[in-house]
């Protein structure tokens, strides 16, 4: 499966952002109720999936020789049209004469 970089910073920033939602959960939760430990044990176990997640994809290992054989390519491509292409301040007529190389004697 192909995932971006970009990808992987957004769900790193998604879980970030969730570790630190659930901890402002956990330190709002009364400590004088039953249910209070039940709580925050199910908070704990979730921040510590989210953990192990964000160390799986940190672990990932990118491929680049794939981007760095395209981008060769795209440069290669851009360079041939550049030299095939006349100046940009260049007029129709202009290319014409410039390929005909041979002045043109009006009598």
């Amino acid at each position: 499966m192909k995932v971006t970089v970009a990808h992987l910073f957004k769900k790193l920033e998604e879980i970030d952002r969730d570790v630190v939602e659930l901890q402002k959960l956990d330190d709002r939760i009364a400590k004088d109720r039953e249910y209070s430990p039940i709580l925050k044990e199910s908070f704990q176990q979730e921040r510590q999936k989210l953990s192990d997640q964000r160390i799986e994809i940190l672990k990932l290992n990118v491929d680049t020789t794939s981007y760095a054989s395209k981008a060769k390519e795209s440069l290669k491509k851009v360079e041939t049209e550049s030299k095939n292409k006349p100046p940009a301040d260049a007029t129709p007529q202009q290319s014409e004469a410039k390929k005909n190389e041979r002045p043109v004697r009006k009598y």
